[in-house]
């Protein structure tokens, strides 16, 4: 026994180290076999890959054995595989007498137990369909956020119960929950994405006896669940479920330019905690979101001068790591001034100083300046017709150099873009 519990306790050792290990569980008799669990121990993340339903009682255990809905905990015809980075396997099984006298307490195994109690993410990877009862009950003690994939469509009873989990957004593929699969997690939010999910009939009048917190769809087939229990069940807390809020449409977005530089401006719309700052890209016909952000301005910098552009942006009410949108504003039109030179690059080699940069729309030539000091007097070093210029100077000072773009307008008049970023380069001798 002594013997089995040294190498029990040094298997704990070394999983712990392991950066990146992989833990295969086979299920009992009857049950999905196509499901592996791979443990990322540098970023705790553990995956569940495979395809199919996650088996009953996957990982998980339920602590009150005389609850007649209680998990059978760790499956006793399940055996264990573990694969260590060097290639090594070791094989857990029943027939195996240290998981007799070690491993399984109350039929679970420890070393899991040690292992689940750091993971903070659990990614629940595409192919998998349904989540089994109990499946992960009990197992995590530190677990911050779940991702679900796109074709799961069932989540039985008990399947994240007794967690730390706080939060998690469910699918709109998901078809059926069980009420109680994420029990005993006080104080989770749980957001519903689609309309069609349905909580199972048969506990639904228990809701209100649960600690977390439902958010639903408006019309959706849960929020009208809810509403009829709260209605015909003293059960009911009302404030155990909330209708999802969808933005307004954002009103009042204006574009206000400064050389390259467009500053957008919108009014505080209701229900909205974020807004999506999206342009149009002309290249890829199409709408791009370039920023995310909680208030009501954004600014575009560096943009390419004398160019027409469009901007839109949505109203977004996030709960948890969950996105409803609203309706987008109208669009916003806006162009830009002749544009600021962008990209300088300055270089010396043997007493000649080197200069490029990016082009200017409309630019006709480049004036190019220099000083002594960074602060100091700008004087013209030369005029460029593409973007590069180069030029014999002194030896053994330091040069601070800006570039602006030229042009003639409609009315045959000089006009000047706004100068480069001063970049320096030392002249050496």
């Amino acid at each position: 026994m002594k013997k089995a519990l040294s190498v029990f306790l040094s298997l704990v050792m070394l999983l712990s180290c392991l950066c990146f290990g992989s833990i295969t569980v086979q299920a009992g008799k009857g049950e999905s076999k196509n499901i592996t669990s791979l443990y990322d121990a540098e970023h705790q993340t553990l995956y569940i890959q495979g395809k199919g339903k996650i088996p009953d009682e996957y990982l998980g255990l339920e602590g009150d054995a005389a609850d007649d809905w209680s998990c059978t905990y760790f499956h006793p015809d399940s055996t264990i595989t573990i694969t260590e980075p060097d290639g090594t396997v070791t094989v857990i099984g029943p027939d195996n007498p240290f998981v007799q006298d070690t491993l399984l307490r109350y039929q679970y195994p420890d070393w899991y137990m040690n292992m689940t109690r750091h993971v903070k993410k659990l990614v629940i990877c595409e192919g998998i369909t349904e989540i089994g009862a109990c499946a992960f009950a009990g197992t995590f003690d530190s677990l911050e956020k779940v991702v679900l994939p796109s074709t799961l469509k069932t989540i039985n009873n008990y399947a994240l119960s007794n967690s730390s989990l706080q939060s998690i957004t469910i699918p709109t593929t998901v078809q059926l929950v069980y009420p109680e699969f994420i029990s005993g997690n006080k104080n989770a939010k749980v957001i519903f994405k689609g309309k069609s999910t349905k909580i199972f009939e048969s506990y639904t009048g228990m809701i209100g006896s649960y600690d977390y917190l439902l958010y639903c769809l408006p019309g959706s087939k849960i929020e009208k669940q809810c509403k009829y229990y709260e209605k015909n069940s003293q059960a009911i807390n009302k404030s155990r479920f909330k209708t999802i809020k969808t933005p307004a449409q954002v009103s009042g977005v204006k574009a206000g330019t400064t050389g390259s530089t467009v500053k957008l401006t919108w009014n505080k719309t209701k229900y909205a905690n974020r807004y999506k700052v999206q342009r149009y890209v002309v290249s890829q016909k199409k709408w791009k979101t370039y920023a995310t952000v909680t208030g009501t301005s954004y600014t575009f910098k560096n943009m390419a001068g004398s160019t027409n552009y469009r901007f839109r942006v949505i109203g977004v009410n996030r709960i948890c790591d969950a996105d409803f949108s609203g309706k987008a504003s109208k669009e916003c039109k806006a162009k830009t001034k002749f544009g600021k030179v962008l990209g300088v690059k300055v270089s010396a080699k043997n007493g000649t100083l080197n200069a490029k940069w990016n082009a200017v729309r409309e630019a006709k030539s480049y004036q190019v300046y220099y000083a002594t000091k960074k602060d100091g007097s700008y004087k013209k070093l030369g005029t460029a017709s593409g973007t590069s210029f180069k030029k014999k100077v002194t030896k053994g000072k330091t040069y601070y150099v800006k570039v602006r773009a030229v042009k003639k307008n409609s009315k045959g008049k000089t006009v000047y873009g706004a100068y480069s970023d001063v970049k320096s380069v030392y002249v050496d001798w």
